[in-house]
């Protein structure tokens, strides 16, 4: 896409800025050598969009995250090593029934000055909560029978039933504390400037180019941050985003594309921050007739060569899927069950024999022109499937158009790329649970299988780890024998770096895209 003069004019002002900050950092050392790490300076972060809003309680995609996860933080976080940090809760406990938790708060601030305090948790939580709460987590959080405030540092959640995963939604960006006074005058304002307890305050935000953050010097943890700002600069074309990095006017950006990589990877100047965390899968709507049937689903996730999709659509970079994209270390992986299916055309069609479609037959597939990783996965897909007699015709919309037809149901099966999103295996019941909402985004179409359904509310519910691992073991069997998703490949997930950034962690696994919580680890040399 040709950049327009205001994009050339707006990389030229980044390039001055920084080539003056340079030489100003040189003088005051008086010498040009070789920069040591100091606390201070500037880092510019190129991201793949501009947000939509900064409404604390949304996800409304990965670049919004990245900027609130260095406005904001919950009672806890996900950490740099992808497990569960303690932030504003500096400790916790859990009564014998797992009913009732109660949170001790650490001494920590809002950009406004004011105590971290119970009252905060109480309305911060209850936003989230209230009947018209559009919150993404509301469902989850909604556990929550009553929230008590003893003292000023105290804050006891009490359930209504035990809810073992309610510390992993309460990382998520989603759950952030947020002072009570601020919702009270401008909860209902998607468009308010926010106000958290992180690392770093909101400064400013030009629309269509960059939204800037400064240091808070308030910030709980001592000797951070170490940047003086960070400027989360736009770039919603993939290949302007690249030649930013390549060219210096920014430090870092994310969603580096797959034919870019290697280039990234290679350079002298340049690093590349990789992870195999999200995964492409299929999903199917089981209303259409010969997608009801467990043995052509199988049949499907046998006669897909995954290498043909990773050559295709992402340049060699993933892994093969052959199970459940339950990553290596999360309850429910077995190494064994992880490679259940295997490319096998003759076993493909055997299956389609058995379930009565020795010739193969007709489907639509949904996909999108928007993104050519899904489109090219489409392709592959559809070439594989026509060696088992399986006629594939493509359905293209937008991304907009596909987002609304999948909601819908509107499709035969479809293409789709994401992730869990927490670290408890409670992420499958977004995915497979079944019941009253038979179409959801991450949902198999009119999927619904009560053993499933049972074994995911047994393990939301059970207390043991022991116990848990095994109600997910016999989950796993069961969802592979019911195949609603065929699981294609993991792709890498990765950023691109400046050489000079030390400190920023692409957190491993389903939390790839929580990772600018590590901006306030992040020094510039």
């Amino acid at each position: 896409m040709a950049i327009s003069h205001q994009q050339s004019e707006a990389k030229k002002g980044y390039s001055m800025k920084r080539r003056i900050f340079g030489l100003a950092l040189a003088l005051a050392s008086g010498v040009f050598a070789h920069q040591a790490l100091a606390d201070g300076g500037t880092l510019y972060f190129g991201i793949s969009g501009e947000p939509s809003t900064l409404e604390s309680t949304i996800n409304a995609g990965t670049p919004a995250r990245t900027i609130r996860l260095a406005i904001h933080r919950g009672l806890f976080n996900y950490g740099p090593d992808g497990k569960l940090s303690l932030e504003l809760a500096e400790g916790y406990d859990v009564t014998p029934d797992a009913l009732t938790y109660t949170f001790k708060l650490r001494g920590a601030k809002f950009h406004d000055g004011s105590p971290v305090t119970s009252a905060d948790v109480k309305a911060s939580i209850e936003r989230m909560t209230a009947k018209d709460s559009k919150a993404t987590y509301r469902n989850e959080l909604g556990v929550i029978q009553s929230i008590e405030t003893p003292d000023a540092k105290t804050v006891k959640l009490v359930l209504s039933k035990p809810f073992v995963p309610l510390v992993h939604y309460l990382a998520l960006p989603e759950s952030a504390i947020i002072p009570a006074a601020w919702i009270a005058e401008h909860g209902t304002d998607p468009n308010a400037t926010p106000i958290g307890a992180g690392p770093f305050k909101f400064a400013n935000w030009e629309r269509g180019r960059e939204l800037t953050v400064e240091k808070f010097d308030g910030y709980y943890k001592e000797g951070k941050p170490h940047l003086d700002d960070v400027h989360y600069v736009f770039y919603g074309d993939e290949n302007t985003r690249v030649n930013a990095l390549k060219s210096g006017d920014v430090d870092i950006i994310d969603y580096v594309p797959w034919k870019d990589a290697a280039s990234i990877e290679s350079s002298s100047d340049l690093q590349l921050a990789s992870t195999t965390g999200p995964f492409m899968m299929l999903q199917f709507n089981t209303k259409f007739e010969p997608f009801s049937k467990p043995e052509v689903r199988q049949a499907i996730s046998y006669a897909i060569d995954r290498a043909t999709v990773i050559n295709t659509a992402f340049n060699g970079r993933g892994t093969p899927l052959f199970g459940i994209a339950i990553p290596e270390g999360y309850m429910g992986y077995s190494k064994e069950k992880a490679n259940f299916f295997k490319h096998d055309v003759a076993k493909a069609k055997e299956l389609l024999a058995k379930a009565g479609y020795p010739d193969g037959f007709e489907a639509r597939l949904l996909s999108t022109s928007q993104y050519g990783f899904h489109n090219n996965t489409a392709i592959a897909v559809q070439a594989e499937l026509a060696k088992i007699g399986i006629k594939v015709k493509l359905d293209l919309p937008d991304w907009s158009g596909r987002i609304a037809k999948n909601n819908a149901g509107d499709y035969d099966f479809l293409v789709a790329g994401t992730a869990g999103d927490i670290a408890d295996p409670d992420w499958l019941s977004n995915f497979f649970y079944g019941g009253q909402q038979l179409v959801r985004l991450n949902n198999s179409a009119y999927f619904n299988d009560t053993v499933i359904n049972d074994l995911l509310d047994k393990g939301r519910v059970t207390l043991d780890a022991g116990e848990r691992e095994k109600i997910y073991g016999e989950f796993v069997d069961r969802a592979l024998e019911q195949s609603p998703f065929v699981y294609l490949m993991w792709r890498d997930q990765s950023f691109g770096l400046s050489k000079k950034v030390k400190g920023f962690t692409n957190i491993p696994g389903f939390l790839t895209f929580q990772s600018g919580i590590t901006v306030e680890d992040v020094e510039v040399e």
